[in-house]
């Protein structure tokens, strides 16, 4: 059992869902959903998150900009952000990079595929943690 809790962020409820049963097979039980990400930066301000799947195209608001505002907020700004898109190309992860996107994971992915980018997203923060002295 994983006590984190994750917000997914999806405007097709239908996707929202498969995350919710992939992240449930991952061991994660407290998760929530929001269809676009106005509600979901409401949601992160309401209450704690400690990890963030967002699908990168939405509309009005994109995924890329609901990093930004993540990013932007002091509320907000340590939540891990894991962005779910269709776009590999080397410009769209250099965006998403600058955004500050702790990962990317190419859409479609099984369990185990976003098992392993969690565990990344993690030891990357645990690194950065001891470097910086935070324990």
């Amino acid at each position: 059992m994983n006590t984190r809790r994750v917000l997914v962020v999806d405007d097709s409820n239908t996707c929202c869902r498969m995350v919710e049963i992939v992240l449930r097979k991952c061991g994660f039980e407290q998760i929530e959903c929001a269809q676009n990400a106005h509600a979901a930066f409401a949601r992160l301000r309401e209450q704690p998150f400690d990890i963030v799947i967002s699908d990168w195209e939405m509309e009005p608001v994109s995924g890329i900009e609901l990093l930004h505002q993540v990013r932007r907020h002091p509320d907000t700004r340590g939540v891990a952000f894991i962005l779910m898109s269709a776009k590999k190309e080397p410009h769209w992860v250099l965006e998403a990079t600058r955004a500050g996107v702790d990962c990317l994971i190419a859409k479609p992915f099984d369990a185990e595929t976003l098992k392993q980018k969690i565990a990344q997203v993690d030891n990357a923060r645990e690194r950065t943690k001891v470097r910086e002295g935070v324990s």
